[in-house]
């Protein structure tokens, strides 16, 4: 195998769950890490023209992004995760990711490093990050300690942005959740506008996926037992941890998302005591069109806020 000097990183799907972790590990290790720039119309562009149409919108902003990477870069990294338990699972176009990947360019003969997050061979983290660098051709004592650093980086960024949340939670500005995966609600060219959006009307933004984790996962096997969706399952927990402490909740997806078709309509069901908008982004509009939707609900906050519809029983 070639010498692998830079390891490419997409900037969509899991990287805006783990990415402080991937990053940290391949640095530990000495590798240089090259990292796709900010989504934009552009990417998705490029991404577009590679998928077909059924393919949901943050995959095909991927693809720019492993489009933008190529001559950049010694290796793409692009994890297969299934998950680790059977009732915590991926999305199944995660466990066939670097398949996919290598399929659409393989005219390009990209180099593609991957490890297996499986949920039927029952491994660990660790096990699959000791796995990784045996590819890279570190040994095992250097590759566990690189992962201890690169997990106990993943968590103190993950409790600052905890921190800094929970402060703003504190705050009298209006509140409005935003609930959904990662890579929509972060991504710049779909969240990061949303966000942009509410900050415009002075309203504090407040992610799910910035609240406890673990605490969040717990939480929503009180929903339900039998749905198998990890992400789904942080998104759930986190919004019935944080539904009493914001004003209003936010429940974005990217068209067509599978998992989040059937949790979102289950979780509106569910949330009778609070306004609650349903977005669904899509390759074609983008954003486009959704700000009149969230001003007027906004507007349907701030006067309930006054009094409007009797006060909320909160």
């Amino acid at each position: 195998m070639r010498e692998i000097r830079t390891i490419g990183i997409p900037r969509g799907l899991m990287a805006y769950r783990d990415g402080v972790l991937w990053k940290e590990f391949f640095e530990r290790l000495g590798f240089v890490c090259a990292v796709s720039p900010k989504s934009d119309r552009e990417l998705l562009g490029k991404g577009t023209a590679c998928a077909v149409d059924e393919t949901c919108l943050p995959f095909k902003m991927y693809l720019g992004h492993v489009i933008w990477l190529i001559g950049k870069c010694d290796v793409i990294f692009i994890p297969r995760m299934g998950g680790y338990d059977t009732r915590e699972k991926m999305c199944t176009r995660y466990e066939a990711l670097p398949d996919l990947v290598r399929n659409i360019f393989r005219d390009e003969q990209i180099r593609v490093l991957t490890v297996s997050y499986d949920w039927y061979t029952k491994t660990t983290e660790e096990k699959v990050y000791l796995e990784l660098g045996a590819l890279l051709g570190k040994s095992k004592k250097e590759t566990k300690k690189a992962y201890g650093h690169a997990r106990k980086r993943q968590e103190a960024w993950l409790k600052v942005k905890e921190r800094e949340q929970d402060h703003a939670l504190e705050g009298g500005k209006i509140k409005v959740l935003l609930a959904g995966h990662p890579y929509v609600l972060h991504d710049a060219y779909m969240g990061g506008e949303l966000a942009r959006i509410l900050r415009k009307m002075d309203v504090e933004v407040i992610y799910t996926d910035y609240a406890d984790r673990e605490g969040a996962l717990r939480k929503s096997y009180d929903l339900s037992r039998v749905m198998p969706w990890l992400i789904n399952r942080e998104i759930t927990g986190a919004l019935f941890m944080l539904r009493r402490k914001v004003d209003g909740i936010i429940l974005v997806s990217a068209y067509p998302c599978g998992p989040d078709a059937l949790v979102n309509d289950m979780l509106v069901r569910k949330l009778k005591d609070i306004p609650v908008l349903s977005l669904t982004l899509d390759a074609q509009s983008g954003t486009a069109g959704v700000e009149t939707r969230m001003e007027s609900f906004i507007d349907i906050i701030r006067y309930q806020k006054a009094g409007g519809y009797g006060n909320k029983d909160r």
